[in-house]
């Protein structure tokens, strides 16, 4: 990460003939614009190739036994592309490479199945006449989802090379800004970042101590000559300052550059929009309930989530009974009994339940340290590589059939570092208003946690997943867990 120093625009400047700076806006604006018919044009000609190519490649590999109609595949083609439409999948500025927009792209492809499927075969199709083949309509849409997903990562990868969107603006004060920089220093993002200072007084004062960046300007000298064409060389504003001790007319001006194509962000919304938490050490003891959180409790979704609970456990378990039984065998034969661990954990509202997990450690470990630390002594050879593809993990779906736990959600931890974390850390306790999780969203985005200050981090993560609890942000939290399956990165 570099803080170099940028010169100050001048009002115009971009604009005179001869001038660089306004030829390098020029040479930026016009990637953009291809940037922009790149994904305009290419993105939509794509979906349309390749969905034609799937239903009538399928259709004459198959055999010409498929009734092959305008509707049949028109009505599905105009819904998926509507779908992916809503989602920002025709839009050059979405992050098409993250595994975010892959779930949502997954799930605008699901949706678009049935909706598609309700449309061509209940309305249109509707009566005693031959209608085209289920199966192959069906097939197509699993082909095409996925390869839909490669183009527009294929498109972002050819695109990355666009120098416009590489440089944060930070406007920092004496108390956020050293939180901000220790915390993007940690997130390993490596865009160029140039510190401003919110009061006059910080001006050549390293930002959070000796080594650090020095804001050299300050933010009611630099933002009025910020117009729209030098707000273009970032990517963002970031304030991580106290709005309620900054000059009206900054805020003023910061809302009209907001407006004018250059997003403002404030530190949480920064937090949430970039790394996906909350950060805890600076929210206010009111923040929950301006988030409120008691959309959690009543949401349609949290209805929705406990019947898919349901569902999934007890199709999980069918499936994986005979490879369960095989891992309870290797325990008995290897580590002896039990076979099984169970432990006393929090749940919703604060409720005690009995965990139960493969055991994976040698008996009377949970009578020392409470954490599990890289390369414990505790764990035995075959609990090793339990906890690393997390099959330690299967037996709490009998946890999530009575109801105590959810397929994701916060971790459900021990009732005695329950104990210790709710006097030590503000809002702890929040986290409970979900059910804990076989895996969640703190679980896949940070390790596993081995102090208080890990715990705390992990709580931030547990935070956003509460305030954006969606069928959107489960199926992320599924994706990141079977990539950690698959690598074996649990510990």
């Amino acid at each position: 990460m570099s803080s170099s120093s940028f010169n100050l625009p001048s009002q115009g400047a971009a604009d005179s003939p001869g001038n660089p700076a306004g030829s390098s806006f020029q040479l930026r604006r016009r990637r953009q614009k291809f940037s922009q018919i790149l994904f305009t044009l290419l993105l939509p000609c794509g979906d349309v190739a390749l969905w034609i190519g799937c239903y009538f490649g399928l259709s004459n590999v198959t055999g010409s036994y498929n009734i092959i109609t305008p509707a049949s595949y028109l009505i599905p083609m105009a819904i998926i592309m509507g779908s992916l439409l809503m989602i920002g999948g025709y839009r050059s500025k979405t992050d098409f490479i993250s595994l975010r927009y892959a779930s949502e792209h997954l799930i605008a492809c699901l949706f678009a199945l049935f909706a598609a499927m309700i449309a061509v075969y209940f309305f249109v199709s509707f009566g005693p006449h031959a209608t085209s083949s289920r199966a192959i309509f069906i097939a197509s849409v699993f082909l095409f989802a996925p390869g839909s997903l490669l183009i527009r990562r294929w498109i972002s990868f050819f695109n990355q090379g666009d120098p416009s969107n590489t440089k944060l603006l930070i406007i920092a004060d004496e108390k956020i800004g050293p939180v901000f920089h220790k915390a993007y220093e940690a997130s390993g993002q490596r865009q160029a970042v140039r510190y401003v200072a919110a009061q006059k007084e910080l001006r050549g004062k390293p930002v959070a101590g000796e080594g650090t960046p020095a804001p050299f300007v300050e933010a009611a000298h630099l933002l009025p000559h910020l117009n729209r064409e030098s707000a273009a060389d970032y990517e963002a504003v970031v304030v991580a300052a106290d709005l309620s001790k900054m000059d009206p007319k900054i805020l003023h001006r910061l809302g009209v550059i907001n407006f004018d194509e250059v997003p403002v962000y404030t530190t949480e919304t920064f937090y949430e929009t970039y790394w996906k938490r909350i950060p805890i050490d600076l929210i206010a003891p009111s923040w929950p309930l301006e988030s409120e959180f008691n959309l959690v409790q009543h949401s349609v979704y949290g209805s929705i989530k406990r019947m898919l609970d349901v569902l999934t456990a007890l199709l999980v378990l069918i499936i994986a009974a005979p490879f369960l039984v095989i891992v309870a065998l290797a325990i008995l034969i290897l580590d002896g009994r039990p076979i099984f661990y169970s432990q006393p954990r929090t749940g919703l509202h604060q409720k005690i339940f009995t965990l139960f997990k493969f055991r994976t450690m040698k008996v009377g470990s949970d009578k020392g340290d409470g954490y599990t630390r890289e390369g414990d002594v505790r764990i035995t050879a075959l609990g090793s590589f339990l906890r690393k593809t997390r099959l330690d993990e299967f037996p709490q779906l009998w946890n999530v059939l009575r109801g105590d736990m959810s397929m994701i959600g916060p971790r459900a931890e021990w009732t005695r570092l329950v104990e210790d974390y709710e006097r030590q850390i503000p809002n702890y306790h929040f986290r409970h208003l979900v059910r804990p999780g076989i895996s969640g969203w703190a679980q896949v985005n940070y390790p596993y946690g081995a102090n208080l200050e890990d715990t705390m981090q992990k709580l931030s993560y547990d935070l956003f997943y509460i305030r954006n609890f969606s069928l959107r942000l489960d199926a992320e939290v599924l994706l990141k867990t079977l990539h950690v399956m698959s690598f074996g990165k649990g510990r």
